[in-house]
């Protein structure tokens, strides 16, 4: 699993204990006393030391929300050669246009994110009703992308391919 994966999971099954946690108190001495007793706990405690707990809920919070946000590939990518590097546009306009002369694809769309070691390019294709998707996978696998990996030698490519159907048209009455 990816890291993003891991703490989302990790964070939902905190806050599920902790409303599990809150409902069963709820339940076992009543509405009433559990919020007075919450209170008077909060009442007793040293404001530091609450300053401090929900300073640090909010840092791991914020944290974790920030850690959703995709990292896009940096603008210049190093090439094995010494010198040399690849403008990250160029990669992704390469891989459109490859993709876009696969007969049956109408329209791709392409991502690359990613840094140091692991890059993820996520190609959307848009194929006509009538084009076998097994085909076209072929095609852009085996053409389009056996291109792109020694670009980036280094680093690992994990490729994701979406394939979406174009609607039909309706059909207009002269």
């Amino acid at each position: 699993m990816r890291n993003r994966t891991v703490a989302n999971r990790t964070a939902l099954a905190l806050s599920g204990l902790a409303l599990l946690t809150a409902g069963a108190a709820a339940t076992w001495w009543g509405d009433g006393k559990t919020l007075v007793a919450a209170v008077r706990h909060l009442e007793e405690a040293d404001r530091g030391l609450l300053l401090a707990a929900t300073s640090t809920a909010l840092a791991a919070s914020m944290a974790l929300l920030t850690a959703q946000i995709p990292r896009p590939a940096r603008r210049r990518l190093n090439l094995p050669a010494p010198g040399c590097r690849l403008d990250s546009r160029a990669l992704r306009h390469a891989v459109r246009a490859g993709c876009a002369t696969v007969p049956g694809v109408v329209r791709a769309r392409c991502r690359l994110t990613g840094r140091r070691r692991t890059m993820r390019l996520t190609i959307t294709l848009t194929v006509r009703g009538s084009a076998h998707p097994g085909d076209v996978l072929t095609a852009v696998a085996d053409g389009v992308l056996v291109q792109i990996e020694p670009l980036l030698t280094p680093r690992r490519l994990h490729t994701r391919i979406r394939l979406q159907v174009q609607r039909p048209r309706p059909h207009r009455a002269l």
